[in-house]
Order: structure tokens, then sequence, then C-alpha cells
């Protein structure tokens, strides 16, 4: 007969090791690190394989340039209401295996589900991470239309996308207040990053006309003519007048990209968000607070000519 105490003394530092290992390998834990786990792709039957293969090619374009992370799911919808409602159940059986604790009901009964994308089409990004759930990851929803896959905008729109799972995967925690402090509720910085970055990286394509992005640059100024009188950006929220917020927050991107670097926007302001929080990050890298740089590009940047607002646009050839 062996030596109870040590067989005891074995199996609880067995049960630490495999408690160690369950902690470091759950769902979540490497969030916010490059992984090699690429995206998961779904359609519902009458998506094209051409469109599926699309949304690939530029998903990768965007994994190469901002770096791949995860976990990641494509979801995209056809116009067909029967096929998108399949696709639902299958999406929910998959949010079921990933996560044991989600009701189906309320998944098929959710508010924004793929039936709503076969009618009204466009594209969106789900980030669940929360204090409720235990699997973390994002989830993209393209669809046929607003833009559909033949239009040119569908390509820039994947990148927006994706730009938007990298805000979201270098914001670490996982309570909602936390999060939309250092993203920003309203969309003038969150959607103004992911726009401008989009078109930024669609523009240095090849085969991508020059002069495309100061032409899309252009188009978002006639968004200026909606700002009330003393309104700022940064106040707009999501809702009707939110498309002021995503053209005139993509110019600010570019505005404070032009007071310092392309890295610090992207890179090194990020890199810092969670420990200094978004002002403190902001400060750091952009060198004046978000209010002043605020007030500076509503009181004199974009009073600008047109011709000198253009001048911080890159000219890709």
């Amino acid at each position: 007969m062996g030596d109870f105490r040590s067989t005891e003394a074995v199996r609880s530092v067995f049960v630490l090791f495999c408690f160690f290992i369950s902690i470091i390998s759950a769902p979540g834990e490497q969030w916010g690190q490059i992984t090699e786990q690429k995206a998961e792709f779904f359609a519902a039957s009458d998506v094209a394989d051409s469109q599926i293969e699309l949304t690939k090619k530029w998903y990768e374009i965007a994994a190469k340039n901002w770096g791949n992370y995860g976990p990641l799911e494509f979801w995209i919808v056809g116009n067909n209401e029967a096929a998108a409602k399949t696709l639902d159940r299958k999406y929910c059986d998959i949010r079921k295996q990933k996560d044991p604790s989600i009701p189906i009901r309320h998944c098929l009964n959710r508010g924004h589900n793929f039936v709503s994308y076969a009618i009204r089409g466009n594209a969106g990004l789900n980030t669940r991470r929360n204090e409720n759930e235990k699997w973390s990851g994002f989830i993209i929803t393209m669809s046929a239309k607003f833009p559909g896959p033949k239009e040119e905008d569908y390509k820039s729109v994947v990148l927006h996308e994706y730009f938007h799972v990298y805000q979201h995967a270098h914001i670490h925690s996982r309570k909602r207040s936390v999060r939309e402090s250092l993203h920003q509720q309203n969309p003038w910085w969150g959607e103004g990053g992911a726009e401008y970055m989009a078109q930024l990286l669609y523009s240095r394509q090849k085969g991508v006309r020059a002069g495309y992005l100061k032409e899309r640059m252009e188009r978002k100024l006639r968004s200026i003519k909606d700002l009330r009188e003393g309104e700022s950006i940064k106040d707009i929220p999501y809702g009707k007048r939110a498309r002021i917020a995503y053209d005139l927050g993509a110019w600010f991107i570019a505005f404070i990209i032009s007071k310092s670097s392309e890295e610090a926007y992207r890179v090194k302001f990020y890199k810092d968000l969670n420990s200094k929080g978004f002002e403190g990050s902001f400060v750091k890298h952009f060198g004046f607070s978000s209010k002043d740089l605020l007030d500076e590009f509503h009181n004199s940047f974009l009073k600008l000519s047109l011709e000198d607002k253009l001048k911080i646009i890159p000219s890709i050839n």
C-alpha cells in the first residue's frame, strides 16, 4: 500500500495544475493578443461563393496590416428571408455550443437578427465581451446590400468592421462602463477611427485609383453644414444624426494623425489605453487634451478652405 499523504499531495498538485491550465486556456483569456486562429465564415444558402471569397480577401488584408485578432466570426446574409432565418438558427446553435448559458429562445428573438439584415442590408460588429457570458469574441455581419458585394464600398466596409475588432481587442475589461469609457460611447471616436483607417488602407491597395482617398474625404465634408451652432461631434449620439459624427469623426482622426503620426494613433494610443485611460493615453500621444484638439478642430481646422483641409490627407498614387 502506498503513502496516502504522498498520493494526496500529487493529486492536489495535479488539481491545481488543471485549474491553472483551465484559467489560461479559457475563452477570452487571450483577449487583445494577436492570434494565429483565423476567422470562421458562415453564410446563408443564397449567398454566392464569390461574396464569401471577397469577404475573406478583405478580412485577410485587414488582419495582415493591423494584426489578426479574435476569436472572430463572419456571418454573411443574402436577400432571402427564409435563408436568413435558417442561418439564425445555426447562429444560435453555435452560440449555445460556445456558451451553454445562453438561452436559445433569447438568441432567436434578438432584435437585430439576420432576417433584419436580409430586409434592410448594412453591416455591423457585435462585440461579445461582458461579465455575464463565458465566451468572448467578435461577430461581423455582412449582407447583400448597402453595400452589396458588387459595390466598391463593400471592400472598405469589411475593413471598417475589422478595425472595430482591432479597437475593441485593445480594451480588456469585461465591464460595460469601462469599455464605453475607453472606446467612447458616442460614435465620433470609434466610428471616425474605423472609417478613416478603412479608407486609408483601401486607398493603399493595388489597383485603387489615384486620388481615391481625397475624393472620399472631400465627400465627408458635406456633413459640416449639418453641424448645429456650437455643436461638437463628441456630443452627437448614434441615431438619425450619427452620420455627421462618422464623417467628421473620420476627419478628426486624420487631423490628429497629421499632428502626430499614424503610429501614434493606431499603435501607441491603443497600447496605453487600458493602463492610462482614454484621456491619459490621448494626452500622452497627441500632446493635448481631447477637448483642446476638438476645440481646435471645430474652431480653426473646419473653417479652413477645402484646399487647405485636404493637405492633411495623404496623396496616394
